[in-house]
């Protein structure tokens, strides 16, 4: 991967927006791979293809590029709030590339994907709807809480200018694929169960906890972000089931867990 951006390509442009965009397409088109196979190039699709950009010719595993000429923050503007919800409730959520370049030195700074069984109803926060007067009135956009994500939901590419081995990269992506399998990946019930246990270990500061405080800390939170689920518990249960049996909380008995 060669981190140097191109501007020559965008020579006939005027608008720095156009100019960027150019530029950053061009470059990911040369440069990008796919994280979840050994592909070593992905597709860009065509213009106005919605929700993607590139897609894996071998695996067909399909990817949304954003590009921003400063750090990522922990709240980024999306797409369209209603679709990008019924694509979490179907499990078909697009993975997203996150591209950060300097605009003076045209060098990619850093680039991090996430997986779109990551983007769950906890994850995207809707925004107020555009004014009466906008070309666009009514519409009704999205933002994605990056800062809200658990950390195995980045998957670096590039940090600091460097960049990682394709084989580290793809490493950490299949870590967690299960969490893109139908019984996880619908609604987002699996990463939307991985981040509690992440906020337990985080907020108690112990690696262990119980069915009955699972059930307590986190069935009216969970209860409201899959409104359509009308057994919480049970839904809880079987993702603790499918986490124990990746490795990421283990079984003691007698409703005891430790995460792993």
């Amino acid at each position: 991967m060669d981190t140097s951006l191109d501007s020559s390509v965008a020579d006939g442009y005027r608008s720095l927006s156009q100019k960027a965009r150019v530029i950053t397409e061009h470059w990911a088109s040369n440069n990008l791979y796919c994280a979840a196979c050994l592909s070593d190039r992905l597709e860009p699709l065509k213009a106005n293809t919605k929700v993607v950009d590139f897609c894996c010719p071998e695996c067909s595993t399909r990817y949304q590029l954003k590009s921003k000429s400063r750090s990522i923050g922990n709240v980024i503007a999306n797409s369209a709030y209603g679709p990008k919800m019924d694509a979490i409730a179907r499990g078909q959520t697009p993975n997203y590339l996150f591209l950060c370049y300097s605009p003076y030195s045209w060098i990619v700074t850093g680039l991090f994907a996430v997986p779109g069984h990551f983007l769950t109803p906890a994850i995207v926060q809707m925004r107020p709807p555009l004014k009466s007067t906008a070309r666009r009135a009514g519409w009704v956009g999205s933002n994605i809480l990056l800062g809200a994500l658990p950390p195995e939901a980045r998957v670096a590419l590039v940090t600091n200018g460097h960049v990682l081995p394709r084989s580290e990269v793809r490493q950490s992506w299949s870590k967690f694929a299960f969490l893109g399998l139908p019984e996880s990946s619908k609604g987002g019930w699996g990463a939307d169960t991985l981040m509690c246990i992440r906020r337990i270990a985080r907020e108690t500061g112990s690696d262990r906890f119980s069915l009955q405080e699972f059930y307590g800390r986190f069935e009216g939170e969970l209860g409201v972000l899959h409104p359509d689920n009308r057994n919480v518990r049970a839904k809880m249960r079987q993702q603790l089931q499918v986490l124990r049996d990746n490795g990421v909380v283990r079984f003691l008995g007698r409703g005891d867990y430790r995460i792993v």
